[in-house]
């Protein structure tokens, strides 16, 4: 949910003394003024010059404007892996079909990118592109970008890093690495839903989707979400401000719902690494039940979780990343993800751990 800061900046950016952004009057002037100095404050978290951000509508919109600049001029191969989210993997399959050779390299059993795939994929292609999740949406495994971007630069690939679950939960500084394209999005940190961003090293190799005015450098034109930018700006510097702090608040939270959990369901145990994880997220697989009985139980609780992202949650399937992790389809189905946040408190961290315990032990005796 957006954190108080980033509604504050809504009520501001609604006052009736903010017009269109792109409107040559005061009032444009006014909201052009607060897109840059959101802009600002984004640049400032993730590490880079303002001229180098860009705001979409999302982060799936901010993937497609990153993996279409990278396979324009003459791109001949991308380089993914098995577990990227949907927005990468099916625009893969969408530029794969006009003609791209599209390999997915896949992960060992602890949700890590295999290197070796990584590599040879790479060394076997001129032109090629890569394109990373910094942190998987799943299970919360962070990748080793910093190893991944000196790989492709070896073989002087382009790189686009997914940072949508990254960003304020890690240390990040793009100018110490610099990857090509860098993609995010507000409401992980507590913005409002509905707005992204992409950096660019050179903000000259990105290639618009759509034509028209020429808001965000005409590199992405249209009419910008004024509230939506002004709370991913709010909620930005909201969290450089205090991010050491957050990520230990997060990271105590999962700790302590994972401990009380496992000790009431020994049963139960963690997909994926546990070593290199971000703070706020934990896979649970609670082996003999079913995972969406658990979900209906829990939602009625009032407790949220899931079995995938939210962009393919809807699909009565098995989680693919897990799946590409090893587990079988039933251990798919059995496994749950939940996250904690910023805004969570101790006591509601127990109480969810206390009634994800029961109702997991008393389906567990209905499937015995």
């Amino acid at each position: 949910m957006p954190s108080k800061a980033a509604i504050e900046a809504v009520s501001e950016a609604l006052k009736p003394g903010y017009g269109n952004p792109s409107s040559a009057h005061g009032a444009g002037n006014a909201s052009r003024q607060l897109i840059e100095k959101a802009r600002l404050d984004v640049a400032e978290l993730i590490g880079c010059e303002p001229e180098q951000l860009l705001f979409t509508g999302s982060g799936t919109e901010a993937n497609t404007l990153a993996l279409n600049s990278l396979a324009a001029g003459g791109t001949s191969r991308l380089v993914t892996s098995s577990i990227e989210h949907s927005s990468v993997l099916n625009h893969a399959t969408n530029l794969a079909a006009c003609g791209l050779d599209v390999v997915r390299a896949g992960v060992n059993s602890g949700g890590h990118v295999e290197l070796d795939e990584i590599e040879k994929a790479l060394r076997a292609a001129d032109r090629s592109v890569l394109s990373v999740q910094w942190v998987n949406n799943e299970t919360g495994v962070i990748q080793s970008v910093g190893q991944l971007i000196n790989l492709a630069r070896r073989y002087e690939a382009l790189v686009h890093i997914d940072a949508a679950q990254a960003i304020g939960k890690i240390g990040m500084r793009v100018d110490q690495f610099e990857p090509d394209f860098l993609t995010f999005t507000a409401h992980k940190i507590n913005g409002l839903r509905g707005v992204g961003a992409i950096y660019a090293r050179d903000p000259k190799t990105i290639r618009p989707v759509r034509f028209g005015g020429t808001q965000e450098y005409g590199l992405n034109p249209g009419t910008e979400n004024l509230v939506g930018i002004a709370s991913f700006g709010a909620a930005a510097r909201d969290r450089l401000n205090d991010l050491p702090a957050a990520i230990e608040f997060m990271a105590h939270l999962r700790d302590m719902f994972e401990h009380y959990l496992l000790n009431e369901c020994p049963w139960a145990q963690i997909n994926g690494s546990r070593k290199t994880r971000v703070c706020n997220t934990t896979n649970i697989r609670f082996s003999g039940i079913d995972g969406q009985a658990l979900m209906a139980r829990l939602d009625v609780e009032g407790v949220c979780c899931s079995q995938s992202s939210a962009c393919t949650n809807q699909k009565p399937e098995p989680s693919y990343v897990l799946r590409a992790m090893g587990l079988s389809e039933s251990e798919a189905y059995e496994s749950v993800r939940f996250s904690t946040g910023i805004l969570n408190t101790e006591r509601e961290i127990l109480d969810a751990a206390m009634t994800v315990a029961r109702a997991a032990n008393k389906l567990r005796k209905l499937f015995a």
